[in-house]
């Protein structure tokens, strides 16, 4: 089975990390109204409060992605990854995997060509962390 090593499960995190919370600036961009709300959610919003609405679940969501991104490298370093961030990992993957398929079918060309690769890149990177990681030592 597929088992990717310690230094590609570190990048990956590491990587997660990254483009969680600049993801998560975006979402305070949005909720500013730096970017237009005809933009988001694949230009399907019909008014600022769904926006607002859409954008702190999707603030918090992200939130929650940047601390498992950072606990992942934790108990990586400590050379045991629990078994229930690995669940979440997978649950991640898989958001971003639908996530990218909403993209396609957006109505904003910017959703589609913007969004489209960094969800699925999301989804790739995240699954790398959902094997067993097994710390091998000798």
């Amino acid at each position: 089975m597929w088992n990717p090593s310690k230094k590609t499960r570190t990048i990956a995190s590491k990587i997660l990390f990254v483009i969680f919370s600049l993801t998560s600036v975006f979402h305070i961009f949005a909720l500013l109204q730096i970017v237009p709300y005809k933009y988001l959610w694949g230009g399907r919003l019909g008014s600022v409060q769904e926006m607002y609405l859409m954008e702190i679940i999707s603030l918090i969501a992200n939130g929650f992605f940047v601390y498992c991104s950072y606990l992942y490298l934790r108990y990586l370093n400590l050379g045991l990854v629990p078994f229930w961030i690995r669940i979440v990992f997978g649950f991640i993957s898989g958001i971003f995997f639908l996530n990218t398929i909403g993209n396609l079918v957006a109505v904003t060309n910017l959703e589609t060509l913007l969004a489209t690769p960094i969800t699925a890149i999301l989804s790739v990177i995240s699954f790398t962390l959902v094997p067993k990681y097994e710390n091998k030592t000798s």
